[in-house]
């Protein structure tokens, strides 16, 4: 293969890539939108309801926290071939890579480093709103069942 074709071959796997990184962080503004919906919902409802809806909440938020955890570990696979890529280019090294080696390379970062769900759960930026409406639930619960303050539910 010729290096222009392979240069340009490295430019989109490139673009692509930087694509597939960046709808990773729409799919993550999901997941947050469900969490923060879904845990504020149940912590209003306990309110009017009962009490262990503040737990669901809780519960709720624990789980999104989780899955984004994992899905911003899924995006971080990407990250080596993103960086070979940008090396290769700014020193002008086109044959010391191949094109195309996408699939190769996130397997390869995954084996490496796995799911990354210890470190990306104490990541701030993934914690947000989670952990949040976690403690605001085990919270609200806790105070009430220790006798802190009662509600009286009508429904």
């Amino acid at each position: 293969m010729d290096e222009k074709t392979k240069i340009a071959l490295l430019r989109d796997e490139y673009l692509m890539l930087q694509q597939f990184y960046e709808d990773f962080d729409k799919r993550i503004l999901s997941i947050k939108g469900w969490s923060a919906t879904i845990a504020i919902a149940a912590i209003g409802g306990g309110f009017a309801q009962t009490r262990y809806l503040w737990l669901f909440a809780a519960a709720a938020s624990l789980v999104f926290w989780v899955l984004e955890s994992v899905w911003k570990g899924f995006q971080y696979q990407y990250s080596p071939r993103i960086v070979q890529l940008e090396a290769v280019f700014r020193n002008e090294e086109f044959d010391k890579v191949d094109p195309f080696q996408v699939y190769e390379s996130w397997f390869k970062s995954f084996e490496e480093s796995g799911y990354q769900i210890a470190n990306t759960f104490k990541m701030a930026i993934v914690g947000f709103p989670h952990a949040i409406t976690l403690v605001i639930g085990i919270v609200l619960f806790l105070l009430e069942s220790l006798g802190v303050f009662t509600l009286v539910r009508k429904f």
